[in-house]
């Protein structure tokens, strides 16, 4: 359905308005579904899945917090708060740096690993899923087209 029509607007849109409403209400659909199929029935938040699988794929000592919070999705995080909550459900651990005391070094539990496991193949297929619904061609042409608006929008705004 076209933006205008689902978001019920009568009045002119410039072309930038149109995207950027489109991106948005993609993204509010996307986190929906992710909400209602992967992170609501696991008891955790879509910030906490990022953290864990930041940790998963870090080095074997542990993620430090600055590293989890260059890597994150949402840049609104709080991550040595969410850190905090995390370790308070069990789900990872937290402990000084050795090789520098301001650092902290956050690692998965093994409840945070099962946590994961379990989860694995519910993402796997929530992706599946979503990957279907458009051609590979489609897929990939978007997937190009978001990376250089991404880059597009980082050049312009973030170096000025």
């Amino acid at each position: 359905m076209p933006i205008r029509e689902e978001l019920q607007i009568t009045k002119t849109m410039s072309p930038g308005q149109e995207l950027l409403l489109s991106i948005l209400l993609t993204r509010e659909v996307v986190a929906r579904l992710s909400d209602e199929r992967l992170f609501r029935p696991a008891g955790i938040t879509d910030q906490q899945f990022n953290v864990l699988r930041i940790v998963k794929g870090g080095p074997p000592e542990g993620s430090l917090i600055r590293e989890i919070r260059r890597r994150i999705l949402t840049c609104r995080a709080d991550v040595p708060r969410l850190v905090d909550r995390m370790v308070r459900a069990g789900l990872v651990t937290r402990r000084e740096d050795p090789a520098d005391r301001r650092g902290c070094l956050v690692s998965l539990t093994a409840a945070g690993e099962e946590l994961l496991a379990a989860l694995a193949p519910v993402h796997d297929a929530l992706c599946r899923e979503v990957a279907a619904l458009l051609p590979e061609e489609a897929r990939i042409a978007l997937s190009g087209h978001l990376e250089a608006l991404r880059a597009g929008i980082q050049r312009t705004f973030r170096e000025g």
